[in-house]
């Protein structure tokens, strides 16, 4: 699957360890996936992650059978041994995660690449490598849903973030469905997010709203800058 900006307008983010308990998990995936999410991350981090292996692995795959159906990429955050076995489409790796150029020699051409960068040295950085299709750039609100979050860069910020990258950004952290539009007005090419989609009451008509309002103020226009 080849990247395209567009998959990330509505990227849904999730673990066993987001939702009420393990069983609500894969229902939770399929309900956001089926409503129309443009990608979906499989994260297994905090106190009550998914410990086992075997598990995990189980999860991916089940996951990935999820998004194959809806046709749409599934990222997979910092375990490229577990991309791998499961044939994710994509990566996604924090700076305190697997040192991306060692990423970037493991999938090659394989996978989509995704790095968080939130600060401009970040920025500045990955835009001397080849091989990432976009950045995730945060935390652009306060939000719970992430431990290691850091602190709200605001919107200002994040618009100086988007301006320096050669890549396309997905906006990520504190995102409610009220601040989309401020959100994408930045330039960014859509919104990614935990809480927000899983919290969703009409998860169809709330996701189609996020598509219309990323259209109307230009976001998912944004191509990656050379």
């Amino acid at each position: 699957m080849k990247f395209n900006p567009t998959m990330l307008q509505a990227y849904f983010i999730a673990g066993t360890q987001d939702v009420a308990s393990k069983t609500d998990f894969l229902p939770t995936v399929e309900r956001i996936v089926q409503a129309g999410a443009t990608a979906f991350q499989f994260r297994n981090k905090g106190a009550v992650k998914t410990a086992s292996r075997d598990e995990v692995v189980e999860l991916a795959r089940a996951c990935h059978q999820i998004t194959q159906k809806y046709q749409i990429p599934l990222f997979i955050d910092d375990d490229v041994d577990l991309a791998l076995t499961v044939g994710a489409e994509g990566i996604h790796v924090g700076q305190k995660d697997e040192r991306i150029t060692s990423v970037l020699e493991r999938v090659g051409d394989q996978m989509i690449v995704g790095l968080s960068c939130n600060t401009a040295a970040q920025i500045t950085a990955a835009n001397q490598l080849n091989g990432v299709d976009y950045l995730g750039t945060g935390t652009v609100y306060e939000t719970n849903s992430k431990a290691d979050a850091g602190n709200a860069l605001g919107v200002d910020k994040l618009r100086e973030l988007v301006q320096m990258s050669k890549f396309p950004v997905v906006a990520i952290g504190g995102i409610t469905l009220k601040r989309v539009a401020e959100t994408v007005a930045t330039g960014a090419a859509g919104i990614a997010a935990i809480s927000m989609f899983i919290q969703m009451t009409d998860p169809a008509q709330q996701i189609a709203e996020i598509k219309a309002t990323i259209a109307q103020v230009g976001g998912a226009a944004c191509s990656p800058k050379k």
